[in-house]
């Protein structure tokens, strides 16, 4: 008998106008028809997303899923960048720019990104950075342009 994969998707509800919540129940259906055991994690505050990721990590899920912007994204990934235990991560893009999603590829509608979560049979590796203890992907602003942001 073979044991069952566990996904964990971590969602911060208020991302995309808080728009990423309507999606929940979609998300859940797609993940599960890929044959996994779900957990779902709502982001309330600040760091959820990576104490979930981490969490994720720590108890050998084999999948995380990361709905949000850059910011929940960036979180997740801080949440498993030194955990010894990687597993697959996949992002259903609902922030308003979505950079990371755009560089890879992932599509920027919700109904396309979460069939392009279901559809996707290949792993493609991304570099992550880091300055001082806070890891990040695909861009990082510092000065005047942060500033003005």
């Amino acid at each position: 008998m073979s044991v069952m994969q566990r996904a964990m998707i971590i969602l911060n509800p208020s991302s995309g106008n808080e728009e990423a919540k309507n999606y929940k129940d979609f998300i859940c259906d797609v993940v599960e028809s890929k044959g996994y055991d779900l957990t779902m994690r709502e982001t309330e505050k600040a760091h959820d997303a990576t104490l979930f990721a981490r969490e994720a990590a720590e108890k050998g899920y084999d999948y995380v899923i990361a709905v949000g912007g850059d910011g929940t994204i960036n979180e997740a990934v801080s949440g498993l960048a030194e955990q010894k235990y990687q597993p697959l991560f996949s992002l259903v893009p609902f922030g308003t720019v979505n950079d990371f999603a755009r560089a890879i590829g992932v599509p920027l509608k919700p109904e396309q990104a979460i069939q392009w979560v279901k559809e996707a049979n290949t792993e493609q590796l991304a570099d992550i950075g880091k300055i001082n203890d806070r890891y990040f992907v695909n861009v990082v602003a510092l000065g005047a342009i942060a500033e003005a942001t």
